[in-house]
């Protein structure tokens, strides 16, 4: 068959594009660089016009390539929206949702999952952990949950909420190193944080704000967790403070007195919260139908804890943490 009669070479066409690097495609496909060359010349060959300027760095399309990219870029699209509604039609009631998300939100989603479940007892939903954009960009997932700057190429994306930091310690933490209400006191103590982001999605986290003013962090005594869970487990335990928990995986704690807030209303910036999936499975109704749902389920249990969190310690320092 010839090569400009195959989606996957077409796909091939686009990926190179978005990657700029033979090797990192053929990474991405799991296959060798002078094959992903080979397969490139081939369909230029049968086109009888270069699409590729192999002596840039990184490649960039030719004139040519660049006209037709849009073109291919609808093409494959359109392909993808067939095999989902062929998808829907062979199997309209089984249909599996795969949703990446972070570890952090097991605890605020694993419900959600159940309930929308309820509503669709033949659906699927496989939950994978943690969120790699780079995955989710190679087809891993239909839907991705991601938080701050976001640069995610051929994606929907819809609100989901926003995402508040509470900077917190344990009662025995405070009683061990005394009243952390200035963020230069973090360079004193113990410190633990996550790593954050990734290529496509990352939310900075070099300074704190309060009223319109950011401190820098100056952090000597660092310590980071790839895992949320480990990192919490040491805030509890008293081994060090965390700058910036996410209020929805510290508000139990929090109700329950073991851990306290810090910093005095300096707090790390809030972040938008989205879902995101891929642009061609965006027409696939049942995933745009969970996004939907999802998003404002998530939004309104964010809500719920925001509310909690006034109760507890005033609706000045909620707001204060809302900001950004």
């Amino acid at each position: 068959m010839k090569a400009s009669n195959q989606i996957e070479v077409w796909k091939l066409f686009l990926d190179l594009r978005h990657s700029g690097s033979i090797r990192k495609t053929a990474e991405q496909y799991g296959r060798d660089s002078a094959e992903i060359s080979r397969t490139l010349s081939k369909l230029e060959k049968e086109l009888k016009v270069p699409l590729l300027d192999r002596r840039s760095r990184p490649f960039r399309l030719t004139e040519t390539g660049e006209e037709l990219f849009p073109l291919v870029e609808d093409m494959v699209g359109r392909y993808e929206e067939l095999l989902g509604k062929i998808e829907q039609k062979a199997d309209k009631e089984s249909a599996i949702i795969k949703i990446m998300v972070p570890n952090t939100f097991v605890s605020i989603s694993h419900s959600l999952f159940f309930e929308y479940i309820k509503f669709f007892p033949k659906h699927k939903i496989r939950v994978i952990t943690p969120v790699n954009t780079e995955e989710f960009q190679k087809g891993s997932a239909d839907i991705v949950a991601v938080t701050g700057h976001v640069t995610l190429p051929d994606s929907i994306l819809i609100p989901r909420g926003r995402m508040i930091f509470v900077p917190v310690a344990a009662p025995s933490f405070i009683e061990k190193y005394g009243l952390l209400d200035h963020p230069d006191r973090l360079a004193e103590v113990p410190v633990g944080h996550t790593f954050g982001g990734d290529k496509f999605s990352h939310t900075p986290f070099d300074s704190v704000c309060k009223q319109g003013k950011r401190c820098h962090l100056h952090l000597r005594q660092q310590i980071e967790w790839s895992s949320p869970n480990l990192l919490f487990e040491s805030v509890l335990a008293g081994e060090c403070a965390s700058p910036g928990m996410p209020l929805f995986y510290c508000i139990d704690a929090l109700r329950a007195e073991k851990l306290v807030p810090i910093l005095n209303g300096w707090h790390r910036a809030s972040q938008f919260n989205y879902l995101a999936c891929h642009s061609s499975r965006w027409n696939v109704p049942y995933i745009r139908t969970f996004m939907n749902w999802f998003a404002e389920r998530f939004a309104e249990k964010e809500a719920h804890y925001e509310k909690e969190f006034a109760k507890l310690f005033g609706e000045e320092l909620l707001h204060e943490l809302m900001t950004s």
